[in-house]
């Protein structure tokens, strides 16, 4: 009777216990329903327009920049920007506005 009853609580710790890992094996997989944080953030070109800024190319911290009356935007194009350091500039591109960085289309002397 003694063997009886020590199988049935064995039996049913087993029983328990099977259960209690696979609740936690299906915590563990993915939830094909659930949102997941590698989730690509909006293509933020799809809402950018071109624009026109008038400004002075200047150089800050090893980056040449557009000040403008307004705010101050980094450029994109090293190369272009060069030429017109310390100049009144037409610049025509889109704005990243998280990192307040123009992509540069074009930069024309002021007329």
């Amino acid at each position: 009777m003694k063997n009886l009853s020590l199988f049935a609580t064995l039996a049913l710790a087993m029983a328990l216990s099977s259960s209690v890992f696979a609740q936690q094996d299906q915590s563990s997989q993915p939830n094909p329903n659930a949102q997941t944080q590698n989730t690509p953030a909006p293509d933020a070109s799809a809402d950018t327009q071109t624009q026109s800024f008038s400004g002075t190319v200047v150089k800050a911290k090893n980056h040449y920049v557009l000040k403008t009356d307004r705010m101050t935007y980094q450029l994109d194009d090293e190369t272009k920007a060069k030429q017109f350091e310390g100049k009144q500039v037409n610049v025509t591109g889109t704005v990243d506005k998280s990192t307040s960085m123009i992509r540069v289309t074009d930069i024309q002397p002021a007329s």
